[in-house]
């Protein structure tokens, strides 16, 4: 089960496929999902998708919110928050503004996280100063100032 703090992050569960069941096909859920099964093809939910330690999601995943603790193969794309938890499996790609990996989770795919926000460093915080480059200034704290 989600920790605490996950628990609190979750919308109203109202759909779930418990083990020993197994649904194929295009699945729409309001609201949230859990996964003590099995599903294969496309699901979405327009909140929070928990994979059981047991479950397994072989799909093109699109929520709000993941807590992944079993197997999720394919494409995840979550427009908040992806928390694999420590004996989880993702193979396959996924796109979420906050990703969180606990030891002993298995990621094998490309990621895509954060805000979106594509500018290059430099233009988001300010000028990035290199050690060893000659002529350094030692940062105030402030991002993009610097002390003589």
């Amino acid at each position: 089960m989600a920790r605490d703090g996950a628990k609190r992050e979750i919308g109203a569960m109202n759909t779930v496929i418990g083990k020993g069941s197994a649904f194929e096909g295009t699945f729409q859920v309001e609201s949230s999902i859990r996964v003590d099964g099995v599903v294969r093809g496309k699901l979405t939910a327009s909140d929070t998708l928990v994979v059981g330690k047991e479950g397994e999601v072989k799909a093109d995943v699109k929520v709000k919110n993941a807590i992944v603790g079993g197997k999720l193969i394919g494409t995840l794309e979550a427009s908040n928050k992806v928390v694999l938890e420590s004996r989880s499996l993702l193979l396959g790609d996924l796109k979420a503004k906050v990703l969180v990996v606990a030891e002993g989770a298995v990621f094998r795919g490309k990621s895509e996280s954060g805000d979106g926000d594509s500018r290059p460093v430099e233009e988001r915080v300010g000028p990035v100063h290199k050690a060893g480059s000659g002529g350094e200034k030692a940062a105030s704290g402030a991002v993009g100032e610097t002390k003589e």
